[in-house]
């Protein structure tokens, strides 16, 4: 005998009061920490109402379709449009290509660009049934790749840089240092990161033996 399906809520409306508001975007920002923390299948809603501190039901009020829904809006809200999409703007600013990489790098590392978050999209499109939901966490890591390669292709036509370094080759030495960076100092973590590239790791008071 097969078990009745389980019924969420009706879907709502869009959350239009200050209270809605802010409990969704609660939702979203506890989402973001326990699905760094234990992945996409680790994660349940019963686990995320409790965090929350709402009901089941609240939180299908606010993410009708479920957990895809949750994690796909996550993803879309906390590292595209507020951690991925300013960082045009932040770079119009910069006067050359030292100043734009070390806000490049800035912006960047206030995304968990480190294992938790490529474990976390590796698990989530292995899991991710929805076409759409597999296209925003392609979107993510396409969108920070685009900016990096711009920002270096760029610099590359320009002169800014060495023109027998290929632009693919520093992007990726680039996106390893992001992910090493954790051990570094936060208060210089973005200008470490691009002293190492542009200076290098010799110390200069001590000359090479002769």
């Amino acid at each position: 005998m097969s078990r009745p399906l389980m019924k969420h809520p009706a879907p709502a409306p869009p959350a239009s009061s200050p209270a809605d508001q802010d409990t969704r975007r609660l939702i979203l920002t506890k989402a973001a920490e326990l699905f760094l923390v234990k992945g996409y299948k680790g994660v349940s809603m019963k686990e995320l109402a409790e965090a929350v501190r709402v009901t089941s039901g609240a939180l299908y009020y606010h993410f009708p379709k479920g957990k895809e829904d949750l994690f796909t809006t996550m993803i879309q809200t906390v590292f595209l449009d507020e951690g991925v999409a300013g960082i045009d703007q932040i770079l119009a600013t910069a006067q050359d290509v030292r100043e734009r990489l070390t806000v490049l790098t800035s912006a960047l590392l206030a995304l968990p660009l480190d294992e938790r978050l490529s474990t976390l999209l590796r698990d989530a499109r292995e899991n991710l049934k929805d076409p759409d939901h597999q296209l925003v966490i392609l979107s993510l890591l396409d969108r920070i790749k685009r900016h990096v390669t711009g920002l270096f292709q760029a610099a590359h036509e320009a002169g800014e840089i060495r023109s027998d370094l290929p632009v693919n080759v520093l992007v990726g030495l680039y996106m390893g240092m992001l992910r090493g960076a954790k051990g570094l100092s936060e208060a210089h973590r973005a200008a470490s990161v691009v002293s190492v590239l542009f200076d290098g790791i010799a110390n200069r008071e001590h000359p090479p033996p002769p």
